[in-house]
């Protein structure tokens, strides 16, 4: 994806910006704050290393998280941290949504978690990397049980 505006943690900023804008109350807006940094440290780690200059070279970029990416990372994940203990801090209650919602919202969950542990299982079978090939099937072990305690 060559357009930021295509890219799918770009929308995901887009849409938690509008919740963010949209929050009525100090714990709806420490829960956006809160996920937003998660979106935030996640997103850190696909940007290329930070020393190197956009738009020169970019086979020059390396999968690792060059200094300028650590030291965000660290930042990102201490903000997380931080906002992690204010007492306000409060996801939303069932009581704020009715059962035919809390049903489609469970449903919706359940159904994005398959096509998670599918993704997994597809890494594992076409990776050459043990490694790769253990937390994908690890991970998709975790998301197989979150399913069945959601159906």
């Amino acid at each position: 994806m060559n357009n930021i505006t295509e890219d799918p943690l770009n929308h995901q900023f887009q849409y938690l910006t509008r919740q963010i804008k949209a929050a009525d109350s100090i714990p709806a807006l420490l829960t956006c704050t809160f996920i937003g940094l998660d979106l935030v440290e996640r997103a850190i780690t696909v940007l290329p290393d930070m020393d190197i200059d956009i738009g020169t070279d970019t086979d020059t970029d390396t999968d690792q998280a060059g200094p300028g990416n650590e030291t965000a990372l660290i930042e990102a994940t201490d903000a997380w941290w931080a906002l992690s203990e204010a007492p306000t801090l409060a996801w939303p209650t069932s009581a704020a949504m009715n059962t035919d919602d809390v049903r489609q919202l469970t449903e919706a969950i359940a159904g994005f978690v398959l096509v998670l542990a599918e993704a997994m299982l597809n890494v594992a079978s076409k990776s050459s990397d043990p490694g790769d090939r253990v937390a994908c099937l690890r991970a998709a072990h975790h998301v197989g049980r979150l399913h069945a305690t959601l159906k």
